[in-house]
């Protein structure tokens, strides 16, 4: 017989196995209400920190989930596929086991952290990330997140609900966007297929804040490397702040144009010399060749086109940062001016300027530099604008050429033709009265001649048809028949 206690103890357990199904499933639907684009903000400023405490809360609440089997997918993501369908079936979304999507670095002088991680959610993600946003010049880039993933690290960071939508439905125009704590830049980058060798655009999303920089991207790539390599050498020289780590970023993707650009244009060079110059045999794939060159070099021109707006908008961002700190340095060189002329005039000393100041004179120096390389940036998309549409012309006059060099060859085809079909009919009509001789003397009845015994009549009709037929030939070669 079962004892009752045992009974109530199982009971209970199921109970509050249930207490805790119901609760997770409703702090599901409530993070799902506010993650609405609708639903009212908090009141965010520019000095927004990372939200340390709130991750780590989450990631134990997601670990709970992840025991108890009450994970579920969130009605934000069923939203998004009703709104733009299944995006898994023409981008990649799902995680790739053993790749690591998660990489954290630090751009301090004395800091060496550069950490990858498979999982974020987890004790070691915690810790990563706590190591580095403590100071400023953290980077966290995110590959492939999911929609629980994308949940956390937006309430960790603070991100707009329009701009998590943007990245979980991998919106594909490059704009760039200000939000009260952080400016949203969307940078389209490209892939080359390895087998089909064409050409596969993926977008960048850097969510730049006051301290840090956070990315997010679909497509694995060596952009990331190349930042980093690129600011551990240099951030022994400089300051490396978030705004020049997405200069970087934005640098590396204008840079990896470069290579592509050059195989068309040789591409495009080369077709324009063969297009008047190939034998026939060997003209056989030249319209496929162009067709192929003139896809590549309008891909590219279609991704640079945009990168302008972007670049543009960004220009302006930093000349109106630049004009509100040179602004805020006069209106404290002007409260200051008279303890600093009183000083003067009593000691002859200068009182050196204050700490905020002096990182105000910093962060402007800081936004004059990375206007300054942005400017280079614009200067080499614009260049490299420029080549692809003169390929693209010089493309467009092959095709033209090569077009007229077939109607040219169909031309002389036809013109042939019809000088062979010309000495056809010329010898038709000679031999044909000819023919109406010989029928005439053949016929079974009584014909001019046919009472001579000797051959007179037959040489003088043989002789006759021989004149007519010189005389016929002699008129042909004179009007340019043979």
């Amino acid at each position: 017989m079962e004892h009752p206690h045992s009974t109530n103890k199982e009971n209970n357990s199921n109970t509050s196995f249930s207490t805790d199904t119901s609760s997770a499933i409703e702090q599901e639907e409530d993070d799902d209400v506010k993650a609405d684009v609708l639903f009212p903000r908090y009141k965010a400023n520019q000095d927004d920190h990372v939200d340390i405490e709130a991750f780590n809360r989450m990631v134990q609440h997601h670990t709970r989930k992840l025991s108890s089997g009450t994970l579920q997918l969130s009605r934000t993501f069923s939203k998004q596929k009703q709104l733009y369908g299944d995006i898994s079936k023409y981008a990649d979304t799902q995680p790739i086991v053993g790749t690591p999507r998660f990489k954290i670095y630090s751009s301090r002088k004395e800091s060496n952290i550069s950490t990858s991680l498979e999982h974020f959610l987890t004790e070691e993600g915690q810790n990563a990330l706590e190591s580095v946003v403590t100071s400023k010049g953290w980077w966290v880039d995110v590959l492939r997140p999911t929609v629980d993933e994308m949940r956390i690290i937006s309430k960790t960071f603070h991100i707009h609900p329009l701009t998590a939508e943007d990245i979980q439905a991998q919106e594909p125009r490059e704009k760039v966007e200000l939000f009260p704590n952080y400016t949203l830049v969307c940078f389209r980058a490209f892939d080359i297929d390895s087998e089909t060798e064409k050409i596969i655009p993926f977008n960048f999303y850097a969510l730049i804040f006051k301290e840090g920089l956070l990315t997010f991207h679909f497509r694995e790539s060596d952009y990331y490397d190349t930042v980093r390599e690129r600011s551990d050498q240099l951030k022994e020289y400089m300051t490396i702040t978030p705004d020049w780590l997405n200069y970087a970023l934005v640098d590396a993707v204008t840079d990896s144009f470069a290579p592509i650009i050059l195989q068309v244009e040789m591409e495009a060079v080369s077709i324009d010399e063969l297009s008047l110059m190939l034998r026939k045999s060997e003209r056989a794939d030249m319209l496929r060749r162009i067709s192929r060159c003139r896809k590549r070099s309008t891909q590219l021109s279609r991704l640079l086109v945009s990168k302008l707006d972007v670049i543009k908008s960004l220009m302006k961002r930093y000349e109106d940062k630049s004009r509100e700190f040179l602004l805020l340095e006069q209106q404290h060189t002007t409260k200051h001016m008279p303890q600093q002329k009183q000083a003067k005039e009593q000691e002859a000393i200068v009182i050196p300027l204050s700490t905020p100041i002096n990182n105000l004179v910093e962060e402007k120096k800081a936004f004059n530099d990375v206007l300054l390389y942005l400017g280079d940036i614009q200067d080499h998309v614009v260049t490299m604008l420029q080549n692809v549409n003169h390929y693209d012309r010089i493309l467009h006059r092959a095709h033209t050429n090569y077009l007229a060099q077939v109607n040219l060859e169909l031309t002389q085809t036809y013109n042939m033709t019809n000088s062979v079909m010309n000495r056809l009919t010329f010898l038709a009509t000679v031999f044909i009265p000819l023919s109406l001789i010989g029928g005439l003397w053949g016929m079974n009845v009584k014909v001019p001649g046919g009472d001579h015994t000797d051959l007179a009549f037959f040489f003088w009709i043989l002789g006759g048809m021989a004149l007519y037929c010189t005389g016929c030939l002699f008129y042909g070669r004179r009007v340019g028949l043979f």
